[in-house]
């Protein structure tokens, strides 16, 4: 049964002090509203030292039987969609706006994806990702991804360059149904289509425990089409000439395997999702620009999105306003940061895609109001959903 509760009150100021510099904030109210047990709403209205700022938290319980996993817009990389539409055709109770995409050219993602156990886009800068277990537990670590092919009757491995984008000279590209019927690649290269023959689930008894272990089952040398069941890895002219001269022989009937290199226990999350900054770590602030490759100038008042936890295993999905600055004047990381510590009582807290991406949605609505005005089309989203779908 639902429940709703509301309560409104006022407290004295919190001073905090970051890098020298004093970061005053007022809690003014906070609304809160049982969406279902184990999924609580909370809104706060806070004062900064520059003014108003709406704040939106849904916190879970996965203990309770809801957790949260990444769904790319429309099941294709390189297409948008909107957080509610998104949301709504998954059957999520709530979803934020998810990772980093590309808004000028293709749409592509600007970080790791993986989802039910399989890689679909890459991440080679060091940068913050987001691991839900088996148990919708979430778990953060800052890495680059790096992945492999190896034959079975090989000791190399064969880099791959990356997943579900456009080929470039050189390039060795993996190709799933996430990207669409068929590669779309040029002539200039070959081709090899993999057919999976180990379960998706990573299995106990496996030295393989990603469990992506393939059979070749055929060639081309161009816009290949795609199995159900498998993958195309496709390589440039370029790159194929590199494997030969290794005396690597690629032909049907080999077995194939494709493996990444992960933080320890990591391959047996089933989703991954890349963002950042990293913003808490452990309990402390731990924002390193010059390492994730982020620009400080992008630390300035705006809206925001980020996912954190707490000691006892709670996931907040946060998102901040800027709009009217008698609304909401938005954030930076230092300050969603140290609101994160004192207020939320958050160990962990990493950075997504914010400004008009920043969106949260529950129970068949948007509950902020993102800076656009609407809802963008964004690449991926965070959706929560009942365990039994997450896993």
């Amino acid at each position: 049964m639902k429940r709703f509760c509301l309560r409104i009150f006022i407290v004295l100021a919190s001073v905090v002090t970051f890098g020298g510099t004093a970061s005053a904030w007022k809690l003014d109210q906070q609304w809160t509203k049982i969406i279902n047990d184990g999924v609580t709403y909370y809104h706060f209205r806070l004062n900064f030292n520059d003014g108003p700022v709406h704040l939106y938290v849904l916190e879970l319980d996965p203990s309770a039987g809801y957790g949260i996993r990444p769904v790319i817009a429309k099941d294709r990389i390189g297409e948008l969609e909107q957080v509610d539409s998104l949301a709504k055709r998954f059957g999520a109770i709530a979803a934020i706006n998810g990772g980093f995409f590309d808004t000028q050219g293709a749409h592509l993602p600007v970080g790791l994806i993986k989802i039910d156990y399989e890689t679909i886009f890459e991440q080679f800068l060091p940068r913050p990702v987001l691991g839900i277990d088996a148990y919708g537990r979430v778990h953060f670590e800052t890495f680059a991804l790096r992945s492999f092919l190896r034959l079975s009757e090989y000791q190399s491995a064969i880099p791959i360059n990356g997943y579900n984008r456009k080929r470039k000279e050189g390039d060795i590209i993996a190709y799933g149904r996430q990207f669409g019927d068929r590669t779309n690649t040029n002539p200039w290269g070959k081709e090899i289509i993999l057919k999976r023959i180990s379960p998706r689930v990573p299995q106990k008894s496996k030295e393989n425990v990603l469990g992506e272990d393939y059979l070749i089952i055929g060639e081309g040398t161009g816009n290949t089409a795609i199995p159900e069941d498998g993958i195309v890895v496709s390589f440039h002219s370029n790159a194929l000439k590199t494997i030969r001269n290794a005396n690597i022989h690629i032909y049907p009937g080999a077995e194939a395997e494709i493996y990444t290199i992960l933080p320890e226990g990591w391959e047996r999350f089933p989703h991954l999702l890349g963002g950042g900054p990293m913003i808490l770590k452990d309990g402390k602030v731990v924002l390193d620009y010059r390492t994730e490759k982020f620009s400080k100038s992008l630390n300035r008042p705006a809206a925001r999105t980020a996912v954190g936890n707490t000691r006892g295993g709670k996931i907040l999905l946060i998102v901040v306003d800027r709009g009217d600055k008698g609304y909401s004047v938005g954030a930076t990381w230092e300050q969603l940061g140290i609101v994160g510590q004192d207020l939320l009582n958050l160990t962990n807290l990493m950075g997504f895609d914010g400004g008009g991406s920043s969106t949260m949605y529950i129970e068949n609505r948007v509950v902020n109001r993102p800076s656009g005005g609407a809802p963008r089309a964004v690449a991926n989203v965070l959706a929560v959903v009942p365990l039994s779908l997450g896993k």
